[in-house]
């Protein structure tokens, strides 16, 4: 019966024993932590493909988000202070100061961070060069206004991205997503609590069919 089963488990570690509780990849482990008010804050890495290896870094920063695959780590100040680090390497990589808060900010590439202010969205290729600056993308939507932002997402080849945001109404959390087209210029709001991008095979296509999806718990 077990050999039926569609997703087999392997357990890697116990993020408790760590003292981690956050997951950024599943090749590191990365979190800001504070134990008191009067600690210093530091941030923690576990390397999951080398043996589970913690590196503990001090660091001033809010928040920390590690590269998928390589030592890099984006570090952000006050809300709008940026700069990236190659931990290997020993070097910064960039450095940015935003006009807005950055509300939400996540790797959606190998190359590229993806960022959400109070009114735009901004994409920021790390490797491009060494004075490389965020490149705004387009305008946050009137139904993101008071959304908290929980996730944004960019299809395989660059040209659909969607931010998601959750807000409380009436007793219950509403979903709202903005749909952007990047050839097109323009946006489209859907009432959504996730979303996700990719292909599918259609019986007897030649190629891949680019899709879009999206989830909703309504009301009813």
């Amino acid at each position: 019966m077990a050999g039926s089963l569609p997703i087999r488990f392997t357990e890697l570690l116990q993020l408790t024993q760590t003292g981690i509780d956050t997951l950024e990849s599943d090749h590191y482990v990365c979190v800001r932590q504070k134990l008191s008010e009067d600690a210093n804050p530091e941030v923690i890495i576990v390397d999951l493909k080398k043996n589970n290896e913690l590196t503990r870094r001090p660091i001033k920063a809010d928040s920390a988000i590690m590269h998928w695959e390589r030592q890099v780590i984006a570090l952000k100040a006050n809300q709008r202070t940026l700069q990236i680090f190659d931990l290997g390497q020993k070097v910064k990589l960039q450095s940015a100061t935003m006009s807005e808060d950055v509300v939400y900010w996540k790797w959606i590439s190998l190359t590229t961070l993806g960022m959400v202010t109070d009114n735009y969205i901004y994409h920021w290729k790390i490797f491009d060069s060494p004075n490389s600056a965020p490149q705004k993308l387009f305008d946050r939507n009137a139904n993101l206004s008071g959304c908290q932002i929980i996730n944004y997402r960019v299809n395989e080849d660059d040209k659909w991205m969607c931010a998601v945001g959750i807000s409380q109404q009436q007793g219950r959390v509403v979903g709202a997503l903005q749909l952007y087209s990047r050839d097109r210029g323009i946006s489209q709001s859907i009432e959504a609590h996730a979303a996700a991008f990719g292909t599918i095979r259609l019986e007897g296509a030649p190629a891949d069919t680019r899709v879009f999806s999206f989830a909703v718990r309504n009301a009813n």
